[in-house]
């Protein structure tokens, strides 16, 4: 795709065609050079229909292979800080020490030894490519691109490009038809909440935001990807059975009380492809439960900065754990036992002191998750120092960091349809005639084998 304009006699055409070129040169960039050009996509489009960011489809019916990319080690590599499109999760599964990747650095005839303080000879690369195919599916940024070239068929005037340009949109079609009719059910904090805006708005979607009690901290939040029927709805608890800012304010409302009077009744909006359950959920309760114990500490002390460097005692650890437990049972008895879950790890405060409180608190979901048979999204534990990326102390801001969580929702997604990805490669696209229950299941055990593993 060369940047061309349509031909607008108007200013106001001029600079929304200009806007729309630079979108689509600025993708095609990154894909070229991170992943595969347009005409690779349109060759393996013929042949596998389904080919998806340069990672071929492979023709297997029963044969797979239960990796998660974001449970790997690895690193988020990134174009530059601000960068939505250009950024992916890069997992090491082999070749990170072989010496042929000494060949990146510019080491100007120097051993290498000698120079590794020095990043002038460091220059922010492109991975080599026997990384870079092995990364896992960037669905957000194919949605992004089918967003931008949606809008870039509908302006186009010449006969030509516009049948070019017709051609990419198919393609990318094909690749995102198995996000039709989903729904997606996150259970969190502002943290969440402030993503699933993120992603919204980025493509160009309203948010339906409701407040459900005179404090704000418990609200609704839904937005509705209306190319896709895409439903991504946010469900933020709060404080549930006490209360996080003082002792003096009225007791707040139970999860009880909360779930029957603001979340079962509009539980019906969530349903899924499947009729009876979002197609996945994800949830979270640590930052709330962290603000109550860290402010019940600090009145008890008679302090008056929270300390979030305390650790947490037994009891605190245990009143945690039931909280999980009993969110956990809400779910599954809203929704049944066929609902994929997943527990988002804790994302640590950019605060001058040590964020104890969550680690503590993290490692007692990790408990809670493997007892109870619930898988973790790791996202927490991939961006764990990134502070400088927070847009204030607790949410992180638009950019690299929420460009991952978006992927990571989507691979994650993709999975409970019945798809399966392996070292980058689409081993199985979803089956529509499989139940949720089944295709999630299929990797399931592995994954928690892995989770009791590490844990």
């Amino acid at each position: 795709m060369q940047s061309s304009f349509y031909g607008a006699k108007a200013l106001a055409n001029f600079l929304l065609a200009a806007t729309v070129v630079v979108a689509l040169f600025l993708t095609v960039q990154f894909r070229d050079k991170l992943l595969v050009s347009e005409i690779e996509i349109e060759d393996t489009a013929e042949h596998s229909g389904n080919s998806t960011y340069g990672h071929d489809l492979i023709s297997s019916e029963n044969s797979y292979e239960c990796i998660n990319p974001y449970a790997q080690p690895g690193f988020i590599w990134m174009e530059t800080r601000n960068t939505i499109d250009n950024t992916t999760w890069v997992p090491f599964y082999n070749g990170l020490l072989d010496e042929q990747f000494s060949q990146l650095w510019d080491t100007k005839g120097e051993p290498v030894d000698k120079i590794v303080d020095d990043t002038r000879y460091f220059p922010n690369n492109f991975p080599p490519n026997d990384f870079l195919k092995v990364t896992p599916t960037q669905w957000f940024q194919l949605l992004r691109q089918h967003k931008n070239v949606s809008d870039a068929v509908s302006t186009e005037k010449r006969p030509g490009r516009k049948t070019e340009s017709t051609k990419i949109l198919r393609n990318l079609e094909k690749q995102l038809y198995w996000l039709q009719n989903r729904s997606l059910l996150v259970v969190g904090d502002s943290v969440d909440e402030t993503f699933v805006s993120h992603l919204c708005t980025s493509l160009a979607t309203a948010l339906d935001y409701e407040p459900t009690n005179s404090s704000n901290e418990t609200s609704i939040v839904t937005c509705n990807i209306r190319e896709w029927n895409l439903t991504i709805t946010h469900w933020q608890l709060g404080c549930v059975g006490y209360n996080c800012s003082s002792s003096a304010v009225e007791t707040p409302e139970s999860i009880d009380q909360k779930w029957d009077r603001y979340f079962i009744p509009t539980s019906d909006s969530v349903i899924g492809q499947n009729g009876v359950s979002p197609d996945l959920v994800i949830f979270q309760l640590g930052l709330w439960a962290e603000q109550f114990f860290v402010n019940q500490y600090r009145e008890y002390v008679h302090r008056k900065r929270m300390d979030y460097s305390r650790t947490l005692n037994f009891n605190e650890l245990v009143l945690y754990t039931r909280l999980l437990r009993r969110t956990i049972s809400k779910l599954r008895n809203l929704y049944g036992y066929q609902v994929p879950i997943l527990y988002r790890t804790v994302a640590l405060k950019n605060t001058a002191l040590q964020d104890i409180a969550a680690l503590n608190l993290d490692s007692a979901a990790r408990y809670a998750c493997r007892e109870l048979d619930i898988e973790i999204m790791d996202f927490g534990w991939i961006v764990r120092g990134y502070y400088s990326f927070y847009s204030d102390d607790v949410n992180i801001g638009e950019g690299p960091l929420s460009a991952l969580w978006a992927n990571m929702v989507f691979w994650y997604l993709f999975r409970s349809q019945g798809g399966v990805e392996v070292r980058g490669d689409l081993v199985r696209m979803p089956d529509m005639d499989m139940t949720t229950v089944d295709v999630w299941n299929m990797c399931h055990d592995t994954f928690m084998k892995d989770l009791k593993i590490r844990s």
